[in-house]
């Protein structure tokens, strides 16, 4: 019985993820030659992402999404004082433009390749009746499956807060999931 369940369980996963994925995506062409992904991030809440290769070695990355905390625990430096507390009613939207640089690949099979790359950006924040302009860093390691036209994505970006307010965010990360075109 518990077999059964087991693979019912597992039809149902790949039946929805080959309904989800275009069938176009699924031709023969290699997933190093799409150009284009778009696909969701978890940064600081579920938004929209979007990245361009032009070069395997090169890329641009958008991303927006909103954000509502009620209470929030951060880890900043502000003014030369770090701290660990609590933020409160801080809500409001973040755009951010990244670029990237993939020098290599940590693995690869048949089954997926494993790139790392590196690059910075800008942030806009707005919310809270204040504005805000960030510069990060991005450090990535991107799960490309094939043969779907996925990849899983894991950055570390550490920002820094400039404009209305001055902070450092060592320990800030983004997650997300691309589907490629």
């Amino acid at each position: 019985m518990m077999w059964n369940r087991s693979l019912a369980c597992g039809l149902a996963a790949a039946s929805l993820a080959i309904a989800v994925v275009p069938a176009e995506a699924l031709a023969a062409e290699p997933v190093s030659e799409r150009t284009l992904g778009i696909g969701l991030e978890f940064g600081h809440g579920p938004g929209l992402s979007v990245k361009y290769e032009p070069a395997p070695t090169h890329a641009l990355q958008f991303g927006v999404y909103a954000f509502d905390y009620g209470i929030y625990r951060q880890y900043a430096l502000d003014h030369g004082n770090a701290y660990y507390g609590y933020a409160y009613g801080y809500s409001g939207f973040l755009v951010h433009g990244d670029y990237l640089n993939t020098p290599g690949v940590l693995l690869r099979n048949r089954g997926f390749e494993l790139p790392w790359y590196w690059g910075g950006g800008l942030d806009l924040g707005v919310g809270a009746g204040a504005a805000a302009f960030a510069v990060h860093g991005n450090l990535g390691l991107a799960l490309k499956i094939r043969p779907l036209p996925l990849d899983v994505f894991l950055e570390w970006t550490p920002r820094l807060w400039i404009v209305d307010f001055t902070q450092f965010h060592p320990v800030d990360f983004n997650a997300g999931v691309r589907v490629w075109f």
